[in-house]
This record gives structure tokens, C-alpha cells and sequence, in this order.
């Protein structure tokens, strides 16, 4: 039997909306920020007629450039599409259990909502008087000698 050549695709997009403020942590073996924050998505749908909605929670790591740019904006509430790989994660917790988890290792963010503090200052378009001012100045001369046909080059 031929071998399958399978893709490994791991890739995830969800919008939501944050359901706590993001919170930085230092990771203590590399000394690296990452930016972690947990939000909600939902998804609509009928069933026997009836309108229903479902919300999953799901927790998000970033660990790019912008975490401390990030955190000022991530707050509880605040719209967002994030971008990455689903990551399933175990542990020991203090007591001795056995957790678990999935998350997003988030590659990018979408900010859904703008805020004022981070949108740059646009000069407003010029007036249309501005821009006459601004046209070169083209006259064609119409008094001009007629060109004969040995004067064009092909």
C-alpha cells in the first residue's frame, strides 16, 4: 500500500469578545512576556424550531512582539479576532490532579473596536481651492509650427 501523504494543519480563527482583562506573565526558564486572556465566542442555531445560542470559553496565549501594547487594549469586553494553533496542554496542580486544557497559541490579532488613544492623527484632505493652487501650471500653445512628417523620428 502506497504511503498517504497527509498535511499537518493545525489552524484556528475565532472572534469573541475578551471575558477578563489580559493578564502578562514572565515564563521563568526563558524570561520571556506572554500575553494570556481567555475569551467567549458564540454560535447561533435551531434546533426543533428554537433559536439557541452556544458559548465556548477558550483561553488564548500571544507571545509576539506586542504583548505590553496589547495588554493595555485587551480588556474585559473588548471585540477581537485572534489567529493560531490549537494547543492541548497537561499539568499537575498543586493538590496533586491531574489538568487539562486546550488554548490558542495566537499568531495575530484583530482588533474589532477602535480606541482613540492608538489612532493616529490623520491631516484632514485639503480644501479644493488648496489643491487648484497646487496643479502645475500646463498651457499648451496652439500657435505652435505644425510638425512634418520628416521631423517624426519613425
Amino acid at each position: 500500500m502506497a504511503q498517504l501523504r497527509f498535511p499537518y494543519i493545525n489552524s484556528i480563527i475565532l472572534s469573541g469578545r475578551l471575558v477578563n482583562d489580559s493578564n502578562i506573565k514572565v515564563i521563568p526558564t526563558s524570561g520571556k512576556q506572554v500575553l494570556e486572556f481567555r475569551i467567549a465566542t458564540n454560535r447561533r442555531y435551531i434546533l426543533n424550531g428554537e433559536n439557541r445560542e452556544e458559548t465556548l470559553y477558550i483561553n488564548c496565549v500571544y507571545m509576539g512582539q506586542r504583548v505590553n501594547e496589547y495588554s493595555e487594549i485587551l480588556k474585559t469586553g473588548f471585540p477581537i479576532i485572534v489567529e493560531g494553533r490549537l494547543r492541548y496542554r497537561e499539568w499537575t496542580d498543586q493538590n496533586n490532579n491531574k489538568r487539562s486544557t486546550y488554548e490558542i497559541i495566537v499568531s495575530r490579532i484583530h482588533l474589532l473596536e477602535r480606541k482613540e488613544q492608538f489612532i493616529e492623527e490623520v491631516e484632514p484632505p485639503p480644501e479644493p481651492d488648496e489643491l487648484e493652487k497646487e496643479k502645475p501650471s500646463f498651457q499648451m500653445n496652439l500657435d505652435e509650427e505644425e510638425i512634418s512628417e520628416e521631423d517624426i523620428p519613425f
